[in-house]
């Protein structure tokens, strides 16, 4: 009793699971509604000529309530288009569509239309030779990839352009263009053997001891720098001792020849006055010439400790330039560098 019971219910669920799909998929009354307005309005446009706008609407009123009916519409809408392969294709599912569901006045016009259309089909062969048929191989028309098994098969398609691509791994793709004319008979595409596509490019390595010579040589550039600016720190201090010691030089003269004292202005003769003005101009060049010295070495020591190893060296100008008092009592010097 337990086994009887058991095999009734797994009976009753696997007829549950077979019908539960087929319910999903039943229309609605509103897709019911639309599929039928999409087909008056398809007929009503073949009927005017617009054969292409036609077809869609019967297409799409078919996806909504799979018809018999519909589909012969749609396969005399396509051959109207001149889409004869579509139309013979779509005379042979209406048949088979209304023999299942018992309609035996549409399934005979269906198998009727679809034997006067078979004579007439336009026929594509793609040939591809053994030797062509490599790992990877893929042939497409019209960008849809075709099955190897339909190479060589005289394959029924509707009339006109066809695109014929052919890819494979290390290959150069092919394609061509091919028109079929709307007549009975057959156009024969020959797939060549591909060509094999060009090795990749290859950056070179360079090797370590290579690489390493423009770091030694940006890291010797800065460091050039670095000891050129400690030179001119060591010409700035020498001229500002220079200076210096000719300012003494002539205060002591001042002082000691003409009287001066050092009160400002200094008291003395006149003599002894234009000797503290030079000394004030020598002391001017020496203090600037010191201050220059100090930041010339300061930044020759940045430099030259933090010079790159591996990073290329900026370019260097450096330009120093001790300028004469251009009136009286004035003094000038300037130092200038990019680094």
């Amino acid at each position: 009793m337990r086994v009887r019971r058991s095999v009734i219910a797994a009976s009753a669920l696997i007829l549950s699971l077979s019908l539960a799909p087929r319910a999903l998929a039943d229309p609605t009354a509103e897709d019911r509604a639309a599929a039928d307005v999409l087909f008056r309005e398809g007929r009503a446009l073949v009927k005017q000529g617009s054969h292409a706008l036609g077809c869609s609407k019967l297409v799409a009123s078919q996806k909504l309530d799979p018809m018999a009916g519909t589909l012969l519409a749609l396969a005399d809408c396509y051959e109207l288009n001149g889409e004869t392969a579509s139309a013979w294709a779509t005379f042979n599912d209406a048949e088979a569509m209304a023999r299942r569901a018992g309609d035996r006045p549409r399934s005979k016009e269906a198998g009727r239309r679809a034997s006067l259309l078979e004579p007439r089909l336009s026929r594509l062969v793609i040939e591809v030779a053994p030797e062509a048929r490599v790992e990877g191989l893929e042939v497409r028309r019209n960008a849809k990839p075709l099955d190897a098994a339909m190479f060589g098969s005289a394959i029924p398609v509707d009339p006109g352009e066809h695109t014929i691509e052919v890819v494979a791994p290390g290959k150069k793709a092919w394609s061509t263009e091919v028109v079929v004319e709307p007549k009975p008979g057959k156009r024969t595409v020959h797939v060549p053997l591909l060509e094999d596509a060009p090795a990749p490019r290859r950056e070179a390595r360079v090797p370590a001891a290579a690489s390493a010579a423009p770091a030694a040589s940006s890291w010797s550039a800065q460091r050039t720098v670095g000891l050129v600016l400690g030179g001119v720190s060591l010409a700035g201090i020498a001229v500002g001792a220079v200076f210096g010691v000719e300012t003494l030089s002539k205060m002591s003269e001042a002082r000691n020849q003409h009287g001066c004292t050092n009160d400002d202005p200094p008291r003395c003769g006149a003599g002894g006055v234009k000797l503290h003005q030079d000394a004030n101009t020598t002391a001017n060049i020496s203090n600037v010439a010191f201050a220059a010295g100090g930041a010339a070495l300061i930044t020759g020591l940045v430099v030259f400790l933090t010079a790159p190893s591996s990073e290329a060296a900026p370019s260097t100008a450096l330009e120093v330039r001790l300028g004469p008092p251009a009136e009286l009592g004035t003094a000038g010097l300037s130092l200038r560098g990019s680094f």
